[in-house]
C-alpha cells in the first residue's frame, strides 16, 4: 500500500494564516475595549464615589446640629420672679441671716445656625477626638462653602500640567474647636471636592413645608435651628474627551433642634427671613 506525502498547500497555508490573524486582531481589539471600559467606569466610580463621601460628612455634620439652651439658668431666673411668701398675721417672723451670695454668673456657647443659598456655618456634635488630652469640646464648629481652586485631580494623574493649571470651583470644609461669637469665621479650612458646578441649600421652616433660602439665627432669643435642609451637590468630570455631570440632593433633618418656644403674647420666629436675618413669620 502506497501511502500519500502531500502536505498543505499553499493556499490552505494562506487561509489558516488568515484566520488566525483575524482571531488575534479581534482578541486584540476587545482586549482594547476591554480596558478603556475599565479605565472609564473606573473614573466614573472614583468620581461619583467622592460625590457620596462629601455629601456623607455634609449629612453627619447637619444631623448632628447642636443647639445649646442651657435650662439651669432658666431655672435660677424662675425662682427669682417667683412672688415671695406673704407672713400670717400673728405668727413672728423669724430672723434669717444673710446668705453671701454665690456668683450665678455662666457664659453658656453661643451655637448659631448661619446658612445662605451656598454656604452654611454651625456648630455641630460631629467631632472627633484625634489626641486622648485636646483641649475641646464635644461639639465644634463647622462651615462648608464653595471657592476657586486649581483642578489637582482633573488630569486623571496623566500629569498634563495645561490641565492642572485651570481653574475650579472647590467644595471646602472649615472646622474650628473653640466656639466664639461668630460662627462664620475662624478655623481650619478643607478642601473636600473639587470640579463642583452646584453646591446649593434651603431650609424648612419649623412646623411648616416652607423652604427658605437663607438662615439666621443671631440673637439668643430667635436661636431657632431649622427642621431640615436640603442639599444639592453636583461635579463635572471629563470622560472621553466630553465632560459629564454627577450630582445628588438629600433632604437632611437635624435630629433635635432643640428650638426655644416664643413666651405667650409674642409669634412664633418661623416662615420668611427678615431684613436682619431672623426668621419671622
Amino acid at each position: 500500500m502506497i501511502q500519500s506525502k502531500r502536505g498543505f498547500t499553499l493556499i490552505e497555508i494562506i487561509l489558516s494564516m488568515t484566520i488566525l490573524s483575524s482571531m488575534m486582531i479581534l482578541v486584540s481589539i476587545s482586549i482594547s475595549r476591554a480596558s478603556k471600559s475599565k479605565i472609564k467606569i473606573q473614573a466614573e466610580v472614583e468620581s461619583v464615589s467622592a460625590l457620596r463621601d462629601a455629601m456623607r460628612m455634609i449629612r453627619s455634620d447637619i444631623n448632628q446640629a447642636y443647639n445649646h439652651y442651657d435650662y439651669e439658668i432658666e431655672i435660677i431666673e424662675q425662682s427669682k420672679r417667683k412672688t415671695p411668701t406673704v407672713p400670717v398675721p400673728g405668727q413672728p417672723i423669724v430672723p434669717v441671716a444673710p446668705v453671701a451670695p454665690t456668683p450665678t454668673q455662666r457664659k453658656s456657647p453661643a451655637t448659631r445656625f448661619v446658612g445662605g443659598e451656598n454656604t452654611i456655618d454651625f456648630v455641630t456634635m460631629n467631632n472627633g477626638r484625634m489626641t486622648a488630652n485636646d483641649v475641646q469640646a464635644d461639639f465644634i464648629e463647622v462651615g462648608y462653602f464653595l471657592k476657586s481652586c486649581k483642578s489637582f485631580l482633573g488630569d486623571g494623574g496623566r500629569g498634563d500640567a495645561a490641565k492642572k493649571s485651570q481653574g475650579s470651583q472647590c467644595l471646602y470644609r472649615r472646622t474650628q474647636k473653640i466656639i466664639d461669637l461668630d460662627v462664620t469665621k475662624g478655623g481650619i479650612e478643607t478642601m473636600m471636592l473639587d470640579d463642583v458646578t452646584e453646591f446649593s441649600l434651603k431650609y424648612l421652616v419649623e412646623g411648616k413645608l416652607d423652604w427658605v433660602k437663607e438662615w439666621k439665627s443671631e440673637k439668643a432669643r430667635y436661636n431657632i435651628f431649622p427642621d431640615a435642609v436640603e442639599v444639592t451637590l453636583g461635579i463635572e468630570k471629563e470622560s472621553e474627551g466630553k465632560q459629564k455631570k454627577y450630582s445628588i440632593q438629600y433632604v437632611v433633618p437635624i435630629h433635635f433642634p432643640n428650638n426655644i418656644k416664643a413666651p405667650a403674647g409674642q409669634a412664633q420666629a418661623t416662615g420668611t427671613t427678615s431684613v436682619d436675618g431672623l426668621p419671622t413669620k
